[in-house]
């Protein structure tokens, strides 16, 4: 998959274009529906398949809302090479082109630039200065310019006829309904980061921990204990995480402790990611080492039902 992240201005794609447009964060099962048909009609043509998107994403932009999205840019990448696609296009998206109306965006990006031949396209799709660009003025546009339309209905879940979306799965995550947001995802929800030292507290009561600083940008789940699982060095781990301030040692700023079953290895410097299976419970604090202590095992014990660990 070739990447590009450049100003429209910079950006010529001379190869015809199957191109979508937006966000994907999250990449959950509209997205994948909608990559998947446009990898499909790249094989009865000669064009390659394209997804323009924008960087930053557009609510971080005008609304300056931080820990917003659902996947890092390095693990959206990651997702759409497996998933086939030939190119992903981040245009900069700042004032200059928040500036261009709805039909110079048309002929100088999806025709000057991005060389565009077929475009697939949700029905509430709106672009352009004001958002005054729609898909009847695209209709238009396609027409006058030889370019084939592909209007995609919205996709709903089939047990309950919602719309799948990033939004509802942004809100299941400020939730904690892990399990809810994965099943939208079709995988589990994943946050990574390097392994830092901590105050090795939870080694002195037999508890070692990998510690992680929280992804900045990356949408919040409640603080609390999870079971996880991870993969290191080519090796699957489970485990539980606790995210939080650790109120019962007074602390305040937020950190992710993840504590992995049968595993003891030094992996400090090491990224490590980890996979979100269900919240156990929320952040509390407890009256000293010793409940602390009881509450982490029956947490482990929990863990290990949701994680099917050693049956």
């Amino acid at each position: 998959m070739k990447y590009i992240n450049s100003s429209f201005e910079e950006i010529n794609i001379d190869e015809k274009l199957c191109l979508t447009i937006g966000n994907f964060d999250g990449i959950h099962k509209g997205h994948r529906e909608i990559i998947k048909n446009l990898i499909q009609k790249t094989k009865i043509s000669k064009f390659k398949s394209a997804i323009l998107s924008f960087t930053p994403h557009p609510k971080i932009y005008f609304k300056k809302q931080n820990n917003f999205m659902i996947n890092s840019q390095l693990k959206k990448k990651e997702i759409l090479e497996s998933l086939g696609l030939d190119y992903l296009i981040d245009l900069h998206f700042n004032k200059k082109f928040t500036q261009l109306n709805h039909l110079e965006f048309e002929d100088k990006i999806l025709l000057g630039k991005l060389n565009a031949k077929k475009i697939l396209i949700g029905r509430d799709f709106q672009y352009g200065n004001q958002r005054k660009g729609n898909i009847e003025t695209l209709r238009i546009f396609c027409e006058k310019n030889n370019i084939q339309l592909n209007e995609i209905d919205l996709i709903v879940d089939e047990q309950n006829n919602n719309k799948i979306s990033s939004s509802k799965i942004r809100e299941n995550l400020n939730l904690g309904n892990i399990e809810l947001a994965n099943k939208d995802l079709k995988r589990k929800f994943s946050i990574s980061g390097k392994v830092i030292k901590g105050d090795q507290r939870g080694r002195s009561i037999g508890i070692p921990t990998a510690n992680i600083e929280y992804p900045l940008n990356t949408i919040i789940i409640p603080y609390g204990v999870y079971a996880v699982e991870t993969t290191i060095d080519g090796n699957t781990y489970f485990g539980i995480v606790n995210f939080g301030i650790r109120p019962t040692f007074n602390k305040e700023k937020p950190i992710v402790e993840a504590y992995l079953f049968d595993f003891d290895n030094n992996i400090y410097d090491k990224n490590i990611e980890l996979f979100f299976y269900k919240q156990i419970r929320q952040e509390k604090k407890f009256n000293g080492i010793k409940e602390l202590l009881n509450q982490i095992n029956l947490d482990i014990a929990e863990a290990k039902k949701i994680l099917n660990y050693g049956n």
